[in-house]
């Protein structure tokens, strides 16, 4: 009985350690929405980095709208997927958040954001069809 108690009870652990494994905290802060299809198109590719703050606590923020110019409605494109991938990492970088738009429409405004006294930097894809 005692040997089926202690392998049972690793068993459990075993399991518990694989899937904290497979969803840990990586320490990036990447927004990746949407799916794109086989035959999608990069609309817009952007680095968007800002250096940070002269204040230790103050942070530095921008806003990125797609398209950037007016595109009359029968050539505008359907945004599919938007990755913003932190460049920076290991818990230091930005964070970027949808605030107009988004997947599924042909307009989007991402919002970057700096940790208190950090910068950013970010690679911007978007892709639609």
């Amino acid at each position: 009985m005692a040997k089926f108690t202690v392998f049972s009870l690793l068993l459990v652990c075993l399991c518990a350690t694989l899937c904290w494994a497979q969803y840990r905290y990586n320490g990036t802060h990447n927004l990746v929405v949407g799916r794109r299809g086989y035959n999608d198109l990069i609309l817009y590719e952007r680095t968007v980095s800002k250096s940070k703050s002269w204040n230790p606590w103050g942070k530095v923020s921008e806003d990125v709208t797609y398209p950037v110019n007016y595109v009359p409605p029968r050539m505008r494109r359907i945004i599919t997927e938007i990755d913003a991938i932190d460049l920076i990492g290991n818990d230091k970088g930005g964070y970027a958040y949808i605030t107009k738009g988004g997947i599924n429409m042909s307009n989007v405004t991402i919002h970057f954001k700096s940790q208190a006294g950090k910068g950013y930097s970010f690679h911007l894809v978007i892709y639609g069809r």
